[in-house]
């Protein structure tokens, strides 16, 4: 008992000692010995680390995204994209004349890596079902491929891509033999429904080619009146029009259901090669002192306060106010503060990394990282706050030690490849990573 008392007493002392008086209250005679106090500690030791999330869910996003590109912070990446195309109309005048079809992908703003490098895009026959595989009911970025023809319907090498235009597209010319053998189906009534089209036809993927370029962003939906829509066009004429210049026509084929296209996400080569499984967390001690996230592959930022529960000392005389957390972007010439996100999402892990649930403040609303808003002319201001009061009072109250921490990711991980460094700590009490916990002792 004796050896518990004078360990509380010298961590009080030490606490006591890195804390800094904001005010003190007195609140009447009866107090006049006993003024209350509200004081703040910020000497917390942080550990932190980067672990990569086992799979993500990467259908139903709402993005095609295609391309490959090299990080000399994280290695090399390549996405691949998988789709079904439907349509509703499966009428043809007889009169018509194949002509030509091709895929045409619109842009949807979003791209990652360098827009003016030359990258080849090819096309293949999907020849599975379009289904995941083990009963499951979502596509993951580590899905077991769909198999698919090997050799291409098409392809297309472009340079300088346009990922803000409202107006320029990816346009790759397919094979003929493949196009008209979904128009002859259709004008000889063998294709008379989606089920004839989809027992004929079960979808594309596209593949880039693995050098170190960009990776782009492409838009789809489901409303078919959308002009800039991504889609599989047959171009064909009628004869009956032969002397009319507006005889062109297209029979158009979209991406109609979110849950019938996915990016496969993965690493060709990676820095991380140890990220094997997702309880595997790697020491920021071994990545030059900084963490790491990345968007599409899973890469994640853990932040742990081991020493949260030092504060059960004052639970008889206070009471926790607010408390937040405090981190730094990395910001250099070719990542300026106007690239970062406005706000990040921030998870509750356990031990193996496995995630609690969303981090929520003292009332249960949701808590982001949220970036700061300071001028700041040398980025000297630029960093993020994080409201941890309930992650602070969940460590408190719990009776047993959680072993808990924090976890950073991009809001739209799953739509994106973008990355973030966070940085490095120096040691276990650095500036650059802080929880500051305001209480009431009293």
């Amino acid at each position: 008992m004796r050896i518990l008392f004078f360990s509380c007493i010298s961590i009080m002392m030490l606490i006591m000692s890195c804390s800094s008086d904001v005010n003190s209250y007195p609140v009447g005679e009866d107090f006049i010995e006993n003024d209350i106090n509200i004081q703040v500690i910020d000497t917390f030791s942080i550990k932190a680390g980067t672990f990569k999330l086992d799979s993500l869910i990467t259908s139903s996003t709402g993005r095609i995204l295609i391309g490959s590109a090299d990080d000399e912070d994280f290695g090399h990446l390549i996405s691949q994209s998988y789709f079904q195309v439907r349509n509703s109309d499966f009428s043809l005048d007889d009169d018509a004349v194949f002509d030509s079809i091709g895929l045409v992908l619109n842009y949807d703003t979003y791209y990652y890596g360098d827009t003016t490098r030359v990258q080849t895009y090819r096309v293949h026959e999907v020849l599975d079902y379009f289904e995941p595989y083990d009963d499951n009911t979502s596509f993951y970025n580590t899905s077991a491929h769909l198999s698919y023809d090997p050799d291409p319907l098409g392809e297309v090498t472009k340079q300088g891509f346009r990922p803000n235009s409202t107006t320029d597209s990816v346009y790759i010319r397919l094979d003929d033999d493949f196009g008209k053998e979904i128009f002859d189906g259709i004008q000889d009534n063998d294709i008379n429904t989606l089920d004839d089209l989809l027992q004929n036809f079960n979808g594309l993927t596209v593949i880039p080619d693995a050098v170190d370029s960009n990776v782009m962003g492409f838009a789809f939906s489901s409303d078919t009146t959308i002009e800039d829509n991504s889609s599989l066009r047959i171009y064909y004429t009628l004869k009956e029009d032969d002397t009319d210049e507006d005889n062109d026509q297209v029979l158009s084929f979209y991406i109609t259901s979110e849950a019938d296209q996915y990016n496969r996400i993965e690493y060709i080569s990676t820095e991380f090669p140890e990220l094997t499984e997702q309880d595997i967390t790697l020491s920021s001690e071994d990545t030059n002192d900084e963490i790491f996230v990345q968007a599409g592959t899973g890469i994640c930022a853990r932040i742990e306060m081991p020493t949260i529960r030092d504060l059960n000392v004052f639970s008889d005389e206070s009471a926790v106010l607010n408390a937040e957390l405090k981190f730094f972007p990395q910001i250099d010439n070719l990542y300026d503060k106007e690239s970062l996100e406005e706000s990040l999402l921030v998870y509750i892990v356990d031990s193996q990394n496995r995630i609690i649930s969303q981090l929520t403040d003292f009332d249960g609303s949701e808590a982001l990282a949220l970036l700061s808003d300071d001028e700041d002319e040398f980025n000297e201001n630029t960093y993020y706050t994080i409201d941890m009061s309930g992650f602070v009072q969940t460590i408190l109250l719990s009776e047993t030690d959680l072993e808990y921490a924090i976890m950073i990711q991009f809001v739209d991980y799953q739509q994106k490849t973008d990355k973030m460094i966070i940085k490095s700590l120096g040691d276990s009490f650095s500036e650059n990573i802080k929880l500051s916990v305001t209480y009431l002792k009293y």
